[in-house]
């Protein structure tokens, strides 16, 4: 797939020039024509890549790997030259004009080497011919030669004659899709079934296709095999034979279409379906514009006809009928995988060994529930022979098995996805093999990656970030990302690549001389990204040989102590992502300042740094510090952030012995949290025309004006985000001056507040989301907040004071909270009851409810929420959850999707807690009545005396 390489390349070159146009103007010409003549191998590769996959594939791959390597050493020269310059730049004027005859011979000996580069892309290109590789622009039309591909259409093509017997859990997705086929609407309406590669599309729809319902409701059904090498007019003709009676005759039929034109056949198929209640299945449909070329032949009747669609993409499924619902097809549960490995690996008359139990989970663990995985397997088990040792041994040979059997397997079937995306969605897709194995991936550190490494190109005047978000859901739209956490704006949170994803995506990255994984023997000249769960001394003995590393990941969590050293040396003076989860790094010393190429540097939650050296500054290239974004984990920064001229992310908890001079870094667009005497010091904070997202941490009431900060913070005019935290048991009132921040549009706010004012105007007048977290609220405060207009997303966690017992409720008066669309109530432990008034919350898309201890109930207004489709229910006590079966089943029937989690396990612990709090409460509250008593009692012995008297 060197498409990829070559496209990334390309891109590359153009990006090298817009911003080293002053070091590359004399090699400029040069250097055009080396991306030009990769951007015209481009229409080759596709043709060659197809090529690689006949039996003549080793000269053909032979070609491709040469065009991939002279793109890698044409990205490697230029990028060589620019360090070389760079380096030169930061030099005294001095040892500048000493050295300028070595820059000129940089200049000339680049020069030739760019020179090579064009001879040795022009002697590959030539050579093309000699494979027969030509020019090929795309595949649409169904041509191409490929005896593989056609092999491989066949063995996938679909029939609903061909039962699938050893199905498992399709009873529910059946009734699910016929629902949907059977609902009422006379006009012609789409079903979509939509899944990653593997997960049963086609034996859901088959089953359903059979279902005596749908036999009952529909007068004609048919069934198209589509595929991504679809032919319009031969589907239409196939179509046309099916739907013949069995009477007529075939061979007539097939004269009469061969001398038609393709007006005439889409007639003759509109008169076959023109009178006739009609199902036609399309199945593995892979674009919309295959769609759009098939769907005119079918005429909308009034007739209630149906069309099912099997995708692997949900823009296809939303292009073919934005009204209808899709169904997503999920891979299997646990217990459901367990079954259908059992049907295939075992024969039905044959007890399961007890011995193979152990060994048959573990094999199971790596199909990650994809059933098309789970039947290879379990089917070569099948004939192995029942003893621990055969299966053992089939399990350390999986991969071989699962992924590298390309053509049939079930890599051929995944790798059908990769190959169908474009050539940028290639490369961002190969960069997620980087990505620790078993772990979600954050969407904000995949950013991050993914800008580091020049992936994501500008498009006029879209933001970086946002053409992110776009590749990320077009990847999890075709169905080669999980999403698992989404935000409550409904943006991605995290994501998950399956396990045979990424093992594909990991061998397609090693093919593509881009990724080696933990492997110490690779010659480090070979590969360009490395990812390592083992120490990095590895690197010690490389020296200043010649290295050309751009990224290094570091998982080991077994070394004791970490040394970055040997790795922050002229060797990697090419490496752009650093990325360290190791809990042996304590220590990040002065030589990482020799990493000036580093854009991405990543210390996550596992290292133990306490301080960054005073040599970042010289790390000119750097865009993003990611450290941890807790209080537990604060980080010592020296005072040289202003050098930084390139920096756009700063994340982390920063503390600084001296005053941070953070004003000058116009790029900066998230600053994670400082102390806000660090920020008050600065008068000229205009400068920062890029900064949307900040955290001011509070340590000190004291000199702290609220009116002064928020003026300081009005006049930075693309601030969106802002987190305003307290520490130190501080109390004091946030909202002063609050109104003026009229751009901030979401406003986080930890800490003890005093009160919260009764008007809610006092808050910033566009906000759309709020947090609130250890708030130490009256519950009234709800009543207050319920008038923010523009509010849609609220967040309540531990916001009211705990131990209040007399106010036991929320109350939401009536149309309180109506634009509101996600709302989350986390730890509120004192509250045993939530009461709506009338029209409140109507709008309301998604209710969180998460270690409520004391709640009761879920309210039984709860009914009146159609517009909910989301509740989340966690940690909460086992009564709660037990009730939402029984008595409060009636309260969910309408909400679509429902989350109820693991009972709390520290909810025992919280009861016994609160239980001493109570009994000190009672012995202070005694101990005060004895104090009293025994403090009158002299007065009481007074007064008695007094009457003696």
């Amino acid at each position: 797939m060197a498409e990829a390489a070559v496209s990334y390349v390309a891109e590359r070159l153009i990006d090298l020039f817009q911003r080293k146009i002053v070091f590359l103007k004399n090699v400029r010409r040069g250097v055009e024509e080396v991306r030009n003549e990769l951007v015209r191998m481009k229409c080759f590769l596709k043709d060659a890549d197809m090529k690689q996959e006949e039996d003549e594939a080793a000269t053909i791959r032979n070609w491709v790997s040469e065009i991939r390597a002279v793109a890698y050493h044409a990205e490697d020269v230029i990028e060589i030259f620019i360090h070389q310059v760079e380096s030169q730049k930061r030099q005294s004027f001095f040892i500048k004009c000493v050295f300028y005859p070595k820059k000129l011979y940089g200049l000339y000996k680049v020069g030739k080497e760019i020179e090579s580069i064009q001879t040795r892309i022009l002697e590959i290109s030539n050579s093309r011919e000699r494979y027969g590789i030509r020019h090929i622009q795309g595949l649409g039309d169904g041509e191409g030669s490929s005896t593989t591909r056609e092999k491989m259409h066949e063995l996938r093509r679909s029939s609903p004659l061909v039962a699938n017997k050893d199905t498992v859990g399709l009873e529910k997705h059946v009734n699910s899709v016929v629902s949907i086929l059977l609902k009422e609407d006379k006009w012609l309406r789409v079903a979509s079934i939509v899944g990653m590669g593997g997960v049963g599309k086609t034996t859901l729809a088959k089953e359903v296709y059979n279902q005596t319902q749908i036999r009952d409701m529909f007068d004609t059904r048919a069934w198209l095999y589509v595929s991504q090498d679809y032919k319009p007019m031969k589907i239409i003709k196939e179509l046309i034979l099916q739907l013949a009676s069995p009477e007529e005759d075939k061979v007539k039929i097939v004269d009469t279409m061969d001398k038609l034109s393709e007006a005439g056949l889409e007639e003759m198929l509109q008169r076959c379906l023109e009178d006739t209640c009609y199902l036609i299945v399309l199945d593995d449909i892979w674009t919309t514009e295959a769609w759009d070329l098939i769907v005119m032949s079918f005429p909308d009747n009034g007739k209630s006809s149906r069309l099912l669609l099997t995708s692997r993409s949900k823009e296809v499924a939303l292009h073919a009928d934005a009204h209808t619902t899709l169904y997503e097809h999920k891979v299997l549960s646990e217990e459901e995988s367990w079954e259908l490995f059992l049907k295939k690996a075992v024969a039905e008359d044959r007890e399961f060994p007890h011995d193979l139990v152990g060994v048959g989970k573990e094999i199971l663990e790596k199909c990650d529930g994809l059933p098309l995985a789970i039947t290879v397997i379990g089917g070569l088990l099948a004939g192995k022979k029942k003893q621990r040792s055969e299966w053992q041994r089939v399990q350390r040979n999986l991969d071989l098995h699962l992924v590298r059997s390309q053509t049939y397997g079930v890599s051929g079937i995944l790798a059908l996805s990769y190959k169908d995306l474009p050539p940028h969605l290639k490369s961002c897709f190969l960069y997620l093999g980087l990505l620790q194995k078993g772990k979600d991936i954050l969407v904000r550190q995949l950013m991050h990656i993914w800008i580091a490494h020049g992936l994501i190109h500008q498009n006029g005047e879209q933001k970086l970030e946002d053409i992110v978000e776009d590749y990320l859901d077009d990847l999890i739209g075709r169905n080669m990302l999980q999403v698992i956490q989404v935000r409550a704006d409904d943006r991605v949170k995290s994501c998950r690549l399956h396990d045979l994803l990424r093992d594909f995506c990991i061998m397609q990255a090693k093919e593509e001389m881009f990724l080696e994984v933990d492997n110490p023997s690779i010659s480090l000249s070979e590969s360009r990204h490395h990812v390592l769960y083992s120490p990095l001394e590895r690197y010690e003995y490389l020296g200043n040989s010649k290295s050309y590393i751009r990224s290094l990941l570091s998982f080991d969590s077994s070394a004791k102590v970490v040394n970055l050293n040997c790795i922050c040396t002229s060797s990697f003076k090419l490496l752009k992502v650093l990325y360290i989860d190791s809990p042996g790094l304590n220590v990040i010393s002065d030589s990482i300042g020799k990493l000036c190429s580093l854009k991405y540097l990543g210390i996550r939650w596992n290292t133990h740094i306490k301080k960054l050296p005073h040599s970042i500054s010289s790390l000119q290239n750097l865009e993003t510090i990611d450290m941890p974004m807790s209080g537990y984990y604060s980080v010592e920064v020296p005072n040289v952030l202003w050098k930084l001229e390139n920096l756009r992310h700063l994340l982390g908890y920063i503390n600084s012995p001296s005053l941070l001079k953070i004003d000058l870094p116009k790029n900066l667009q998230t600053l994670g949290s400082i102390p806000v005497h660090h920020w008050m010091h600065h008068e000229n904070l205009t400068r920062m025309t890029n900064l949307q997202k900040i955290g001011l941490l509070i340590e000190s009431a004291n000199n702290l004006d609220m009116d002064q900060l928020c003026d300081s913070l009005a006049e930075l005019e693309s601030l969106q985000s802002l987190c305003l935290e307290l520490t130190n048991s501080l109390q004091i009132s946030l909202v002063a001056g609050l109104p003026k921040l009229s751009h901030v549009v979401k406003l986080k706010l930890k800490g003890d507040l005093a009160s919260i004012p009764v008007h809610p105007c006092l808050f910033p007048p566009n906000l759309c989301q709020l947090t609130l977290v250890n708030s130490k609220l009256h519950p009234d405060s709800i009543q207050v907040l319920e008038k923010l207009t523009n509010l849609s997303v609220l967040k309540l966690v531990k916001a009211f004071d705990r131990y209040d017992q007399q106010d036991d409720s929320i109350t939401i008066s009536e149309n309180g909270f109506r634009g509101l669309k996600f709302f989350r109530m986390d730890q509120l432990m004192s509250m045993q009851e939530m009461k709506l008034g009338k029209g409140a919350l109507a709008g309301l898309k998604c209710l969180q409810i998460f270690k409520c201890y004391s709640l009761r109930r879920l309210p039984e207004e709860l009914i009146s929420l159609t517009n909910l489709e989301k509740l989340e229910i966690r940690e909460m006590p086992e009564a709660f959850i037990a009730k939402l079966q029984v008595s409060d089943l009636h309260k969910l029937r309408h909400i679509p999707n429902i989350v109820v989690g693991h009972p709390s396990k520290d909810y025992e612990e919280w009861i016994q807690e609160l239980e001493r709090e109570n009994i000190i409460r009672k012995i202070r509250s005694n101990a005060q009545v004895i104090r009293a008593a025994y403090l009158f009692k002299p007065l009481a012995e007074g007064s008695t005396s007094d009457n003696a008297d």
